[in-house]
């Protein structure tokens, strides 16, 4: 879908969105400025630890749930290889959701990225290493409760966001877009 379709369709989406938020909900909508837009997208990237990662190769799309850390707006994702691997090596455009704790309607708090995708090898020692101290999976307690103390050397997926959508009902944040220069 080219952008500026896309773009069209998100604005009617989002108009119905605050409709119906403030008529049903008789909620009360939060214009964020760029600044907070960003500073709320950073600390809900760093509450989370789960996303969905979509990748596409040959017009076969993928979507793969993965465990990630994030440092600003990056993602890195620890992987030992497979598809998503092979998909971001033939086009580094990627995309990931993360949803927040559901307890209602009412709770959905919600972020949509889109952003360019590189994998960090093993085998490129120096920035492997800086970056596996970002994942530090040597922190992660589902591993250590598992028993598995000594995590191999595995690729790492780095997704740099250059767009995101974020949405927040118990705040009346709804689908405020960052883009990123």
């Amino acid at each position: 879908m080219e952008n500026q379709s896309m773009n069209e369709m998100e604005k009617g989406y989002n108009k119905q969105l605050e409709k119906d938020f403030i008529e049903m909900l008789k909620g009360k909508i939060k214009k964020l400025s760029k600044d907070e837009l960003r500073e709320c997208i950073t600390n809900f990237l760093r509450e989370n630890c789960i996303c969905t990662l979509a990748t596409c190769s040959n017009n076969i799309p993928r979507s793969t749930i993965v465990r990630y850390r994030s440092k600003d707006l990056t993602i890195y994702v620890l992987t030992e290889g497979g598809g998503k691997i092979k998909n971001i090596r033939e086009n580094p455009k990627v995309s990931a959701s993360i949803c927040g704790e559901y307890s209602g309607f009412q709770s959905v708090k919600g972020l949509q990225v889109w952003g360019k995708a590189e994998i960090i090898d093993p085998k490129d020692t120096e920035k492997y290493a800086e970056t596996r101290k970002i994942l530090n999976p040597e922190d992660r307690e589902d591993l250590k409760n598992a028993g598995i103390n000594n995590i191999p050397d595995m690729y790492i997926i780095k997704i740099d966001i250059e767009r995101a959508r974020y949405l927040n009902f118990p705040e009346g944040i709804l689908n405020q877009v960052l883009t990123v220069n």
